[in-house]
């Protein structure tokens, strides 16, 4: 009982000591609360279900997104290099370089560096790699001039910065006359190839990723490099996979949606959709929305020219197309495909005008990404024009490029038709049924009234089948 009384007088002796000291551990507690909490998960503060919480912590365990492209510089050009002293050289050096850089600059895709900040490095006396970072490059291109009597030499060479590989380089040689035009030959056909260059180095990076690694932008390039690289039918079809990840991502990404768009267009063309109706419904409604987002998007005006073309509307095509080489002029891309719908659809004279755009293609960039494409489409004009031993080669030549692009067989079996080759026929009936068994030679034809609008337009690239019957 003494115990007890002595403890309860302490208790109210020391009553302050005791409330200071439990509002003190009040305190602490609260305090610790805090910084709990401050320090807690995003997912944990939010409260969020544990299906998301679990979600968002198994995206930041995989590989992180990085953009392979960017608001910086992918193309550097730098101030050409003059191998004599010949003041009419620097005159000529620096005149490429400006116009390289002004005719990329018209590509909305590819940034390039300004003259100014170019000019204040030359090629074979700076650093590449200094120069990348500090323009912040990707590529890099460098060039020399020589002069030698009447002739002027001109080595371009392109540098992937990351990789540190050259992956293009190119000797022109010309007759000095008009050294204006001289100029504008040989800068023409450097940014031609250039431009090919950086979008197959592109679509190769992306290629190389997984898709949880890519942003938008690079999942468009990563569906665009079985285009560009190895085409087959399963290409097609992963790559639109890989366009519609980059519309969830970016609703807005009007490229993506036109690219989706055009290779919907080919599944319906090389009849790999499961359903035709709908695959062909989705495309012009995709190629509507990418226009109307982006009506002077220059990718978005190829991609919408291909597709209309497959859809049959040859005029909005042709429109689309020439407008994509107004934007841009040395869009060898676009002046393929203007090509190829010529070829189709145009009169006699665009006929002609298409025969020149190819030729003038191979002589900008022989070596162009596209090229193997471009032997199709000059296949399609020369059969167009009755010079079927002609389309025949380039349709051949078309294939060592890209074995899987179909549709060179049923101009072979159509050329070899009209020279009464009945086996040769029905041995590229057979490699493209090997490739596609869905593409029939009925339904190519259908394929072809549907793009040329008309029986007369397309009996120059089925008649021949139809003679020998392999359609009705």
């Amino acid at each position: 009982m003494e115990t007890f009384e002595s403890i309860v007088q302490w208790l109210a002796t020391n009553e302050a000591a005791i409330s200071a000291f439990a509002a003190l551990i009040a305190i602490i507690g609260i305090i610790y609360g805090m910084l709990r909490y401050a320090f807690r998960p995003l997912t944990n503060r939010l409260n969020l279900p544990d299906e998301i919480s679990s979600k968002i912590k198994l995206a930041k365990s995989t590989d992180t997104v990085k953009p392979l492209h960017d608001a910086h510089f992918s193309l550097a050009v730098l101030l050409f290099e003059t191998l004599s002293k010949n003041e009419d050289d620097e005159f000529l050096a620096s005149g490429i370089t400006s116009e390289v850089i002004a005719h990329v600059t018209m590509v909305p895709d590819i940034r390039v560096s300004s003259r100014l900040s170019s000019f204040r490095f030359q090629s074979g006396q700076a650093d590449i790699q200094k120069v990348a970072e500090q323009l912040n490059a990707k590529f890099v291109l460098t060039g020399s001039l020589r002069r030698s009597e009447s002739r002027v030499f001109v080595i371009a060479q392109l540098t992937d910065v990351e990789s540190d590989a050259e992956i293009w380089a190119q000797t022109y040689d010309r007759q000095v006359e008009d050294i204006f035009d001289v100029q504008h030959d040989i800068a023409r056909c450097i940014v031609g190839t250039v431009l090919g260059e950086v979008k197959l180095a592109e679509t190769l990076l992306a290629g190389s990723k997984s898709t949880r690694e890519l942003d938008a932008w690079g999942l468009v390039q990563k569906a665009y490099h079985f285009w560009l690289t190895s085409f087959t039918p399963q290409g097609i079809l992963d790559a639109c996979d890989y366009l519609r990840q980059a519309l969830k991502i970016d609703p807005g990404y009007a490229t993506a949606r036109a690219a989706l768009a055009m290779l919907l267009a080919q599944q319906m063309t090389i009849r790999i959709c499961e359903d035709y109706e709908a695959c062909t419904e989705e495309a012009r409604v995709e190629i509507e929305k990418a226009f109307q987002q982006a009506p002077n998007d220059i990718e978005v005006l190829e991609n919408a020219g291909v597709t209309w073309q497959n859809l049959g509307e040859s005029e909005r095509a042709n429109q689309a197309l020439r407008r994509a080489i107004e934007l841009a002029p040395l869009n060898l891309i676009a002046r393929g495909y203007l090509a190829l719908l010529l070829g189709f659809t145009g009169t006699e004279e665009e006929v002609s005008e298409a025969r020149d755009i190819i030729q003038e293609n191979f002589a900008t960039a022989p070596k162009h990404p596209s090229a193997p494409y471009w032997h199709f489409f000059q296949a399609v004009v020369e059969q167009r024009l009755g010079n079927n031993t002609d389309a025949e080669a380039l349709a051949k030549k078309s294939l060592i490029g890209q074995p899987a692009w179909v549709h060179n067989y049923f101009i072979i079996a159509n050329a070899c038709c009209l020279h009464d080759d009945h086996q040769g026929a029905s041995k590229a009936v057979e490699n493209a049924a090997s490739i596609n068994p869905y593409l029939t030679p009925q339904l190519y034809a259908e394929n072809v009234y549907r793009i040329t609008g008309s029986p007369e337009q397309s009996e120059p690239f089925i008649g021949g089948l139809k003679i020998h019957k392999f359609i009705e």
